[in-house]
């Protein structure tokens, strides 16, 4: 096979499977990112702890998108765009990499956008109105997504509207409220959620745990490696209590009479 022959069958074979993407670029991907990566659900909620590879991973994922589904524009919206550029800087390291041995198509950098010669894009911004308002996205990930604000969903999702697009949000847990929590708890089935415990992690040694576990207070060791949703220390009542103690349709008032009386 001649070397331009070769490097088309390998570029069709990362368009089959971004996990060969992922290990032709020198990342052995362990099996809860080979599920993100094989993922095709249109909403995924990613919910892994710190150190399991979730920026490398993403960086894959959006490449993968930018290649192989040319004419879109691919968004990576973080609260602050730090969040963002290290997944997008990510993904411009790999396409270089990748370039050498298969053919993808070239990119060039301006900023915080990576423009392909397909007419595919990729941007790193902050999840804000001004900077997503007009876009319309085949991707859209959203990183650190628990850590957004109230109405993320209601910025981002107008972007996927004309194109069918995907949600991908990952995250670690940020208190027990916002958006993210509830839609990882809420079990509407129009999300797929994918996670992993640290035990499954075989790159996460257990003198590793141990050094994080002493290293951070039993709260942050607690939601960033065992992604509990916990309570601020500034909370009087846990969460949980407050939601018990919400009004629903079918609790009885205690006056009903006198109900009666203001609504005539």
């Amino acid at each position: 096979m001649s070397g331009s022959a070769a490097r088309i069958f390998r570029a069709q074979a990362w368009r089959n499977d971004p996990v060969l993407m992922m290990r032709d670029a020198g990342f052995d991907p362990d099996p809860h990112q080979v599920e993100l990566l094989r993922n095709r659900e249109q909403q995924v909620l990613v919910l892994w702890p710190r150190q399991s590879g979730k920026s490398q991973t993403c960086a894959t994922l959006v490449l993968h998108a930018a290649c192989f589904d040319p004419g879109d524009i691919v968004i990576l919206a973080g609260e602050k765009q730090q969040q963002a550029q290290e997944v997008f800087e990510k993904a411009f390291e790999m396409h270089e990499r990748l370039l050498e041995i298969g053919e993808l198509p070239s990119a060039t950098r301006s900023g915080d956008e990576l423009k392909f010669a397909n007419r595919s894009r990729i941007l790193a911004k902050p999840s804000s109105v001004e900077s997503v308002r007009g876009y319309a996205a085949k991707l859209a990930l959203i990183d650190e997504a628990a850590f957004t604000g109230p109405n993320t969903l209601a910025k981002v999702m107008p972007m996927l509207s004309a194109t069918n697009g995907r949600l991908v949000c990952p995250s670690t847990p940020n208190g027990d409220s916002g958006w993210w929590r509830d839609a990882w708890k809420g079990g509407d089935p129009a999300w797929s959620r994918l996670t992993v415990t640290i035990d499954a992690l075989p790159r996460l040694t257990q003198a590793e745990i141990a050094r994080q576990k002493a290293l951070l207070t039993p709260n942050q060791f607690r939601q960033e490696f065992l992604l509990e949703f916990l309570d601020t220390d500034m909370q009087f009542y846990p969460t949980e209590t407050i939601e018990q103690f919400i009004r629903h349709d079918d609790v009885e008032p205690l006056f009903p009479d006198l109900l009666a009386r203001m609504a005539a």
